[in-house]
């Protein structure tokens, strides 16, 4: 039987409906119209029926870069249970997709991940869209919080070994254009996976090329890249003139609330939320530990943030000035779109995954439906 979500207003992905029903079957989206004029007490009595009473629905989000979650840090335990503990913790946060992330890795850990990546997806892949790998070739002089010891310039021979295992469960990588040579860069703008430039000192020259050749993403804009400078605008310089699709942090710590609104002026809808959150984890290459609203590695450098998708769109809202619809967009539709998954994720339409999230006008989560 189709369940139908009436009196709601509605975040379509495409432009907001002021009073709207959802109708679902079998998990996908089968019809959005204006509500029919139900009252609350025959709702109650229609079999299939849920009121949402005014509640506001829009796209559940889509977090392309978090490293674990409940005490389980991917990057020190690359097994199916740290993915799992991952979904459990944002699943109710509004989030319902995500990659899991790996930073900086030796080769033995980074197939440890892509296999256990490839094990939770044939047990049903609850959430999971694929590996995100960070690394491992970044500029030294950007790391952040990576172990220099595992840090390296890319070699074609196990960048060929790394597109090889990691068919159908790589899906994003994070790189240092400048680290690269021709042969070792083509391979990966030719292997299907998604190229993203960040951790990176490139100048303004070396990043413009790395775009220019494919490279079509660029990840935590500001955060372990060189800056924009007048006399050398760097990677953020680039980012800002060739403009890839760019995620951003958006906690108020990784970046100001005016570098992002300045940032959304500038790159409009190539602009993107991510978490970028880990968990606390004291053993390991990983060594994270909370600091009151974020997490630093154990020399006190931040490491990743303590953010949920949701509390990223509501600091946009509330700190940056970007309006409610586009703030609901860069949590959902937009990186959809990033990922590929733009015609299935991310909107409220008929023909889509029935993933949506339920708040009230104060901005409270209060439902999620996955």
């Amino acid at each position: 039987m189709p369940t139908t979500y009436i009196n709601a207003r509605v975040f379509t992905g495409d432009g907001v409906l002021p009073n709207a029903s959802v109708v679902v079957e079998n998990g996908v989206i089968a019809e959005v119209t204006p509500s029919d004029g139900l009252t609350p007490s025959e709702a109650i009595t229609t079999p299939g029926v849920i009121d949402l009473n005014g509640l506001c629905l829009a796209p559940a989000f889509i977090d392309l870069q978090i490293y674990g979650g409940l005490g389980k840090l991917f990057n020190n335990e690359p097994t199916v249970e740290t993915i799992r503990k991952t979904w459990e913790n944002i699943r109710h946060t509004g989030t319902s997709h995500f990659q899991i992330t790996l930073s900086c890795s030796l080769p033995e850990t980074m197939w440890k991940a892509i296999e256990a990546c490839r094990q939770y997806l044939s047990g049903g892949g609850e959430g999971l869209l694929g590996l995100h790998l960070e690394g491992p070739y970044f500029n030294p002089e950007k790391r952040g919080a990576h172990p220099l010891q595992h840090i390296r310039k890319p070699d074609p021979a196990e960048v060929a070994e790394l597109i090889e295992r990691g068919k159908g469960v790589v899906r994003y990588m994070t790189v240092a254009p400048e680290q690269f040579d021709g042969v070792s860069l083509d391979l990966l703008l030719q292997s299907g996976i998604l190229i993203a430039a960040g951790h990176s000192n490139a100048t303004f020259r070396q990043a413009a090329h790395g775009f220019d050749k494919g490279i079509q993403r660029a990840t935590h804009l500001f955060n372990a890249m060189s800056p924009f400078q007048s006399r050398e605008p760097g990677m953020v310089g680039a980012i800002f003139d060739r403009k890839p699709w760019t995620s951003i942090i958006a906690d108020g710590i990784h970046c100001d609330y005016n570098a992002l609104k300045i940032s959304k002026n500038i790159l409009g809808a190539k602009l993107f939320l991510i978490s970028d959150a880990v968990t606390e984890s004291l053993s390991g290459d990983y060594r994270f530990r909370f600091a009151t609203d974020r997490y630093v590695d154990e020399a006190g450098v931040l490491a990743g943030s303590a953010l949920s998708m949701w509390q990223a769109v509501k600091n946009c809202v509330q700190h940056a000035n970007i309006p409610l619809e586009e703030a609901l967009h860069m949590a959902s539709t937009y990186p959809a779109q990033v990922i590929g998954e733009g015609r299935r994720l991310g909107k409220i339409a008929p023909g889509y995954a029935a993933c949506f999230i339920a708040f009230n006008d104060a901005m409270e989560l209060v439902g999620d439906w996955q």
